[in-house]
């Protein structure tokens, strides 16, 4: 316990000294939010283009990840921009707000002050702004209603996406994605180039982190009771924080030996099934990487908002488990009809290649949604 608590206290020491922790009265809980009340349709009833706000010098020193420049790449250089706000639908902003972790190097702390240049007319307190993020909160809690900055009534397209912190048809639920994620589009999975189906060895398999303490830990654990190293292949490793060893159990030791003997790469491509645990946030890279190698992800992660679920039918492309059944999983997976799995399967491999498979597309189609949001507002004004 006092381990635990001497950790939290370093960690909100360093949030204060970050700017993680709004200390100067700035309200940065967000009220609910609908497009017909949010959102201001009349600025796109000429046209649908997107403003990108640019960086001032006072804030280009602020660290830009790699997976946010890609994505302000992809609107810069589309049909879709202009570089006049008056002419503008819907704003990006030119500071990378993706990553809300005050551990994380690529975390900005002045994203408040940045707004507040901004012209206010423009800004608007928001409207009709878009704003990316895809890690939030810190350690212990990680909060995911706070981003620590105030959106105003700017939508949030963000991964790990929760009931809790979602306003369905505004916000937009995204995959998490690695940087090295293909940027454009790359060849559709074909059929015929995939490992022949009869020949996956394994019904279900997982491979990743065991969190010994903390949130996730829960689900993670649950893994260790489904592994037969036959058919089903669960194995984990404590090794996930440089102090893990202060909270290893029993179990660590021979749990870290055995993952070593699995390779991540081979086990995907060579099952049926592959678990989608939720870690420290519900989402994961696991989810895109299923889906990529072709296994039909088994997600079990209360409460999260699966990617793109406004447009994406996931009940036909992916198993989802509530946590407390985890244990009922191989029975589940057992019982199923060989004709389901070739559907399930084929299903995922079209929401793959369809809305996933590369930056340039993920972000076109978040675009598509809200587009489609303000075809229907218009069509319904029409009735």
């Amino acid at each position: 316990m006092k381990a635990n608590q001497s950790m939290a206290t370093i960690i909100l020491m360093s949030m204060l000294s970050l700017g993680g922790i709004q200390s100067q009265g700035i309200n940065t809980e967000r009220k609910p939010c609908k497009m017909e009340d949010c959102f201001d349709f009349d600025r796109c009833s000429s046209s649908k283009k997107v403003y990108i706000h640019p960086m001032e010098k006072i804030f280009e020193v602020a660290p830009q990840s790699a997976i946010y420049s890609k994505i302000l790449k992809y609107f810069q250089e589309s049909e879709h921009y202009t570089n006049n706000p008056n002419e503008a639908c819907i704003f990006l902003l030119g500071i990378d707000t993706t990553d809300r972790d005050v551990r994380s190097q690529n975390y900005v702390k002045n994203v408040n002050e940045y707004i507040d240049s901004l012209d206010p007319a423009v800004w608007n307190n928001g409207r009709n702004h878009l704003i990316f993020n895809f890690y939030h909160g810190t350690f212990p809690d990680y909060d995911d209603h706070n981003l620590g900055f105030d959106t105003g009534e700017a939508m949030i397209a963000r991964a790990s996406s929760s009931e809790n912190n979602f306003f369905k048809g505004f916000d937009v639920s995204l995959p998490l994605f690695h940087e090295n994620h293909p940027d454009d589009v790359e060849p559709k999975v074909k059929i015929d180039d995939q490992r022949n189906e009869s020949r996956r060895k394994y019904l279900v398999s997982f491979k990743g982190k065991r969190y010994v303490y903390g949130i996730g830990s829960g689900t993670r654990n649950l893994v260790h009771h489904l592994h037969n190293g036959d058919d089903m292949v669960m194995v984990t490793t404590c090794k996930h924080n440089n102090d893990w060893q202060v909270y290893q159990d029993d179990r660590c030791q021979r749990d870290n030996d055995e993952y070593d003997q699995w390779d991540y790469e081979d086990l995907l491509t060579n099952s049926t099934f592959c678990l989608v645990p939720r870690g420290r946030r519900l989402g994961s890279f696991r989810f895109l990487e299923t889906l990529r190698s072709g296994c039909i992800p088994v997600v079990i992660s209360d409460s999260w908002i699966l990617p793109f679920t406004e447009t994406i039918d996931w009940s036909s492309a992916a198993i989802v488990v509530a946590e407390r059944d985890a244990l009922s999983i191989p029975e589940l997976l057992m019982s199923m009809s060989r004709r389901k799995v070739e559907k399930l399967r084929d299903s995922a491999r079209d929401v793959y290649d369809g809305y996933l498979r590369s930056i340039k597309v993920i972000s076109n189609h978040v675009l598509t949604i809200i587009s489609k949001r303000i075809d229907d507002h218009s069509g319904n004004l029409e009735k």
